[in-house]
């Protein structure tokens, strides 16, 4: 309801001065006011009678943000002029705050970043290793206890088996040859550059073979299977876990390990052996071209002198190690993708998640095997 003007209380008085409304505000002007001033004064400021008012802040002994906030937006939204009178420094300097854009100095605050206590960041990372190592834990036991049967003939399922072989096979050797007959030329090229200084070029068959043979074409096979079927795996069973056929296969009686991960894993154990043969192939193709045509070592020269020097365990070795790796693969792809969540973004967070630690599962093996070959002299 509007006020009159001759209203008064302890905390305006109100005057007309022409078309003027002038306002002589006393007393604390602060959050503490009363709801029914807050309200009369909004009225007031809004009423259609006056073009002008005129805030007079002579007899105000306190004023804060919250008066000045509510002042400034009542008297906008009312779009008339207006003017403020014998304001106190305190007032004004309140006033300039809330008419610039930002307070710097509040715009600071709002777009630093929240300095966290480094113990309780400390111990958030150590609860989330734990929690994680946990969850390892737990699916590396259902893993174990699962994978123990995998050889009893009615948890080999054959067509699921052979539509992975494929994807992890029969469409990973082209890229898999490739990278490794570009990584023989480079080690070629290299390794001929070097021992040439030492008037010992033709030791590179021997060099070159052994360490294709035992750690680079099993290790680039590994990485090249790990990006591509890693983060596929982790896709996979992930969206099958938002769509919730997870939980549905569970409501039928189905084991999704049996399903899902046995499929996935035999698959790999039987194709990593294939892919790192065919990667030592191209490999040491690659080398034998840039022997070749740079050191003039013909390729029955290269091979005359390979089969006598390499010998066959280096082969073994390499293919040795690729079944470990296929489990790796499909065991870390196959965790990440049942610790998706129930939205769509998880998908790509533990797909990348899934791709470098099976990436960093296949190295930390190869160098754990590495280890065990050279005390044991093979």
């Amino acid at each position: 309801m509007p006020f009159s003007l001759k209203f008064k209380s302890k905390f305006f008085e109100c005057a007309q001065e022409g078309e003027a409304l002038k306002i002589n505000l006393k007393n604390d002007w602060n959050y503490k006011l009363p709801a029914k001033i807050w309200k009369a004064t909004q009225n007031l400021l809004s009423s259609n009678k006056f073009s002008k008012i005129v805030l007079n802040f002579k007899d105000v002994k306190e004023f804060d943000y919250a008066a000045a906030l509510f002042l400034k937006n009542t008297l906008q939204n009312a779009r008339k002029s207006y003017e403020l009178i014998n304001l106190t420094p305190h007032a004004q300097k309140i006033f300039d705050s809330i008419n610039s854009e930002v307070n710097p100095k509040i715009k600071q605050i709002i777009n630093s970043k929240p300095r966290g206590n480094p113990l309780s960041q400390i111990g958030k990372n150590l609860t989330a290793f734990f929690a994680g190592f946990c969850a390892f834990l737990n699916f590396m036991g259902e893993f174990l206890v699962k994978f123990g049967k995998i050889f009893m003939l009615k948890n080999i399922r054959v067509k699921e088996i052979l539509a992975y072989f494929e994807d992890a096979g029969i469409k990973s050797v082209f890229i898999v040859c490739l990278t490794s007959f570009l990584i023989g030329i480079v080690l070629a090229y290299q390794g001929s550059s070097l021992l040439a200084s030492f008037g010992a070029t033709i030791i590179i068959v021997e060099m070159m073979g052994l360490l294709t043979l035992r750690e680079i074409a099993p290790l680039i096979a590994a990485i090249i299977v790990a990006g591509r079927l890693a983060s596929s795996f982790t896709a996979q069973i992930g969206v099958m876990k938002i769509t919730e056929e997870i939980d549905a296969m569970k409501t039928m009686g189905f084991d999704p390990f049996k399903f899902l991960v046995l499929p996935r894993v035999i698959a790999l154990i039987v194709a990593m052996p294939l892919i790192v043969f065919l990667a030592d192939v191209s490999g040491i193709l690659g080398e034998m071209v840039v022997m070749e045509n740079y050191l003039n070592i013909s390729f029955d020269s290269y091979l005359a002198r390979f089969g006598q020097e390499v010998d066959i365990k280096h082969l073994y070795v390499g293919l040795f190690k690729a079944p470990f790796f296929g489990v790796v693969i499909a065991f870390i792809g196959c965790m990440r993708g049942f610790q998706i969540g129930g939205n769509t973004q998880s998908v790509g967070t533990y797909t990348t998640v899934s791709v470098v630690n099976a990436i960093f599962g296949v190295i930390m093996v190869d160098a754990l095997f590495s280890i065990i070959f050279t005390q044991l002299g093979i």
